[in-house]
């Protein structure tokens, strides 16, 4: 269930079991994704002071549930008793409202989350966060990248910027180590990229997502490399989170580069969730994309720099 991609520079985040925010300490709290049928699936649970991901991993498809009943989960996963009522925002509605656990059920493909079966089914049906207490919460902005939005004057200076950085960072990247067939692949696409020269019309932003509160963002673009053979990796992929300073100067906070394998059917590196707004903190909740799993990824994000809080495996093969 590992990310299928050959990490060329990791300026991205550093992941930790468990971190602890500095400063004055918040209310408890405990974070579910909600899938698009209404089931809860914690992901992650803040003590007052450290953020942590105690539920177990998914299960394979064929192994019997662990627990039948909500009166047989352990109070290690979550820290106390599962919750019966919790707090459910949903990305077709964008509004909260309180929902019932009704029992233990599962969800997936080859490995299945063990999930919180509840009386909520979001209407049309869409993906959302949980919480066992009222928390604020917000969509974030996603904005299409269609042709129309290409030829905005705003998108085109976005583009860019953004291609100045990407060649800035392929040209900072660290050769990966040798002794593997994707390392020498991975330096293979450096050197390739280093020779070719990046402009706004060999380098496509794939998504910008932005907080709708503050001047940051998360793009993605990528740049597709020739002298590579096909289907090996032969996409240069660069995103991460950026912000505008007051000069209004695109400026990255976290990002990275990394060789990606190209064909159709490729997913995005991210999709967003929604944002938590905890203790003036902005917390991203984003799907992070392998070819064959899903994992759910909590940030902390501020114009200082992104921290990544915790994750948790939804599903995968």
């Amino acid at each position: 269930m590992n990310r299928a991609v050959v990490v060329i520079v990791a300026a991205l985040v550093s992941a930790a079991a468990a971190v602890a925010w500095p400063g004055q300490a918040q209310a408890p709290l405990i974070v579910a994704y909600m899938t698009r049928d209404g089931e809860l699936v914690p992901i992650a649970r803040y003590d007052g002071t450290r953020w942590r991901n105690t539920w177990p991993e998914p299960i394979p498809d064929d192994a019997p549930l662990p627990v039948r009943a909500i009166s047989e989960i352990p109070r290690s996963w979550l820290g106390r008793p599962v919750p019966l009522r919790w707090m459910a925002w949903s990305q077709s509605t964008l509004k909260q409202q309180r929902v019932s656990v009704t029992g233990v059920d599962r969800d997936g493909s080859c490995f299945e989350a063990i999930t919180l079966a509840t009386s909520f089914k979001p209407d049309p049906p869409s993906e959302g966060l949980a919480f066992d207490r009222p928390t604020t919460v917000e969509a974030i902005i996603e904005s299409g990248v269609t042709r129309a939005v290409q030829s905005l004057p705003e998108f085109e200076l976005l583009s860019r910027e953004v291609v100045a950085h990407f060649s800035a960072a392929i040209s900072k990247a660290t050769l990966p180590r040798p002794g593997s067939e994707q390392d020498e692949m991975g330096a293979e696409v450096l050197a390739i990229a280093r020779a070719d020269k990046l402009t706004d019309q060999t380098v496509v932003v794939k998504a910008v997502f932005r907080d709708p509160r503050f001047p940051v963002y998360f793009i993605e673009a990528e740049r597709q490399l020739s002298g590579v053979p096909a289907g090996t990796g032969d996409d240069l992929s660069y995103g991460g989170w950026f912000r505008r300073d007051s000069a209004a100067v695109l400026t990255p906070n976290s990002a990275s580069v990394v060789v990606v394998p190209s064909g159709e059917g490729k997913l995005p590196r991210y999709t967003p969730i929604g944002i938590l707004r905890l203790g003036g903190r902005s917390i991203w909740a984003m799907s992070e994309w392998d070819k064959e799993s899903q994992t759910i990824v909590l940030f902390d994000v501020s114009a200082k720099g992104v921290r990544r809080l915790t994750s948790a495996d939804v599903s995968g093969c």
